[in-house]
């Protein structure tokens, strides 16, 4: 029977703007890509087409600190601006977004985005960093993983701004599909990419752009679908109403997904952390605070989760979880200067690595995300499973309050997605 399905949807996007006062500074070109909506075709190959499995493991290893470290850094500081609210986004979207724009970032704006992503510019050579977000989008993009997952980048470029073939050619090795737009017919080009996040978040994220600067000159998309299924899925007849305590004051009935079985579990001092595994090697772990320790837990995920690899053990659990959508938007252009990246977004910004000039800053750096957690339908299929357990009470776990969770991926050693819910009815 397949009855549980986790849906993970998200969509970053950045657009980079002409200062007013630069306007005279536009080139106007005749080369092959002038028509709204045409592609960028240049021929640029992989380097590593021909690289093995594990020398794409090698090369995202030498990312994976950086990207663990950004993320947590990142999640402190969106649940610190949204003490009350429920939270989702993926820090990996987010990451390859700064990748993206560190091709064509130099001096100081290039060494703020590169430790503001979590790397030590001194120690971490810019090539290992190009080359495991290449090969990070690879492994997640692989067909022959049973996890589905789909991650890319668009490229839009203003017909009326000369980009450097050789940025284009890192943006192509990066995986990104570039398009030339015209921005001055901004509700047109609006809708092209509108269309294009909707398209490739397979319907899930729509108007990720309310407006469009006649001045872009470019607009870049990173996008990140993930749909997995439980190894072990819930059988919907024992989901059941009860009471999630949202706060002291306030309790709503939610519908909640209940089984027992055998799972990687820790108890610490500051939470109850538990692992759900899904078929493909990747993994929901839901963190579930102590009493008044909320906060401390948002603050020092790192720590806690460091604690649960140390101390968790395989147990028997009657575990039961709220079924909840969520949907969450995040102003990157408000958190990012808080971890270091502020001349991105000012007239301090250089992104000559782009167009040959300095005059481009980032004016809108927008996240959307959306996550779904539910049970949808039946599948006739008749198969046995035997699993002996102990004559003993299994451990109670009930995410009745509120917790926090991300998804992470074993495979790539990446956090596909992290949240926190404080209302499963929000």
């Amino acid at each position: 029977m397949r009855v549980l399905l986790n849906l993970g949807f998200s969509v970053a996007l950045l657009c980079l703007v002409v200062f007013a006062d630069h306007e005279g500074k536009k080139q106007d070109h005749n080369h092959d890509h002038e028509k709204k909506g045409d592609h960028h075709d240049h021929d640029h190959h992989h380097d590593n087409e021909h690289h093995s499995h594990a020398d794409k493991i090698l090369s995202v290893d030498k990312i994976k600190v950086g990207n663990k470290k950004f993320a947590f850094d990142l999640f402190s500081k969106v649940v610190a601006d949204h003490p009350e609210e429920n939270v989702v986004f993926s820090p990996v979207s987010i990451s390859i977004s700064l990748g993206f724009l560190s091709l064509g970032a130099e001096g100081r704006t290039n060494d703020q985005i590169v430790e503001g992503m979590g790397f030590n510019v001194s120690e971490t050579p810019k090539k290992d960093i190009d080359d495991g977000f290449r090969n990070l989008q690879e492994m997640l993009n692989d067909d022959k993983r049973e996890l589905h997952l789909d991650s890319g980048n668009g490229l839009f470029v203003s017909q009326a701004w000369k980009i450097k073939d050789d940025f284009l050619g890192k943006a192509k090795n990066l995986g990104s599909e570039a398009f030339t737009v015209n921005f001055e017919e901004n509700e047109g080009a609006k809708k092209q990419i509108n269309d294009y996040v909707e398209k490739n978040t397979h319907g899930k994220i729509v108007d990720v752009l309310s407006n469009v600067d006649k001045q872009a000159a470019l607009i870049y998309v990173n996008f990140i679908y993930f749909r997995g299924k439980w190894e072990k899925p819930f059988d919907e007849k024992y989901t059941k109403e009860g009471d999630f305590h949202v706060n002291k004051d306030l309790t709503v009935k939610v519908p909640f997904m209940s089984q027992t079985g055998f799972y990687k579990v820790a108890e610490l001092d500051e939470a109850t952390v538990i692992s759900v595994p899904y078929k493909g090697n990747a993994s929901a772990l839901f963190i579930l605070p102590k009493e008044g320790k909320m906060k401390e837990v948002e603050s020092h995920q790192e720590d806690i989760l460091w604690k649960y690899k140390s101390q968790c053990h395989r147990d028997l659990v009657d575990l039961s979880i709220p079924k909840f959508t969520v949907a969450g938007d995040v102003d990157l252009k408000q958190v990012l200067p808080k971890m270091g990246i502020v001349d991105l977004f000012s007239n301090s910004a250089d992104l000559s690595g782009i167009t040959g000039a300095p005059d481009l800053k980032i004016s809108q750096a927008v996240h959307k995300a959306k996550i779904n957690v539910d049970e949808k339908g039946t599948e006739a299929a008749g198969a046995t499973v035997m699993e002996a357990v102990p004559m003993r009470l299994p451990v109670q776990i009930r995410l009745n309050h509120p917790f926090s969770f991300l998804i992470y991926d074993h495979e790539t050693r990446s956090t596909l997605f992290m949240g926190k819910i404080v209302n499963p009815k929000n």
